[in-house]
């Protein structure tokens, strides 16, 4: 999902790369809520995940939200007239604009 909702190749690199390092940096910390003192229940690690797993769930729902909205403005262009959004004019396909730039770019979710 996340390479097909950015465009630009610099763009693309650059955020499939800090999903990497977020994904290290969190399987890294992740152990440390587990504390000896705490075990063997491990309610604050219980807690502590449940707290994460609900805070990216509130986190996908906004992205939704927001992916949603920015699909039906190009939509909304595009039946206007704009040239630019149209995304069945593929005129400038092969071009390296980022999602932001490419008005025909429609997000994926």
């Amino acid at each position: 999902m996340i390479s097909r909702n950015v465009a630009g190749q610099t763009k693309k690199s650059v955020v499939v790369a800090m999903h990497f390092i977020f994904w290290a940096a969190g399987n890294a910390i992740g152990p440390q809520v587990f504390l000896s003192w705490d075990a063997p229940r491990y309610f604050i690690a219980f807690s502590t995940h449940m707290g994460c797993y609900a805070l990216l769930f509130i986190d996908l729902i906004i992205l939704r939200w927001y992916l949603v909205r920015q699909n039906r403005k190009r939509d909304a262009l595009a039946a206007a007239g704009v040239a630019e959004a149209d995304p069945s004019n593929a005129v400038h396909g092969f071009e390296d604009l980022t999602d932001k730039a490419n008005l025909r770019f429609r997000y994926m979710y």
